[in-house]
């Protein structure tokens, strides 16, 4: 993650995310942590932070899906944010869709 204040607001508007905290790191860079969707917290960090300090950490972004309610409303509200967002569609028995934040990492919604 190169800009993780831009990250971290993607997420405040487009699924209501809530910092939880802000931590100065040793290299003046900085690590947010968030809770998403009332269930569900994360935390980012800057690339070249990870990169210099825990080097044997994969830069790899995993594969997450977020898990929702009402998707419908979760799509409208991130399409309002997402640059490339796909539209909802079945697989299996759950409905689902697609987002990328303003760096490219993409992300699953389902219900």
């Amino acid at each position: 993650m190169d800009d993780v204040a831009m990250i971290g607001e993607f997420f405040e508007k487009a699924l209501d995310a809530k910092i939880i905290s802000k931590t100065r790191m040793v290299d003046d860079s900085f690590s947010l942590k968030l809770s998403l969707l009332d269930q569900v917290e994360i935390n980012l960090y800057n690339t070249e932070f990870v990169k210099k300090y825990s080097p044997m950490v994969s830069l790899e972004m995993p594969s997450l899906m977020f898990v929702v309610d009402d998707i419908e409303e979760t799509h409208e509200q991130v399409a309002k944010y997402a640059k490339d967002i796909s539209t909802v569609s079945v697989q299996g028995n759950q409905k689902v869709f697609s987002f990328a934040d303003p760096e490219g990492h993409y992300f699953a919604v389902g219900n």
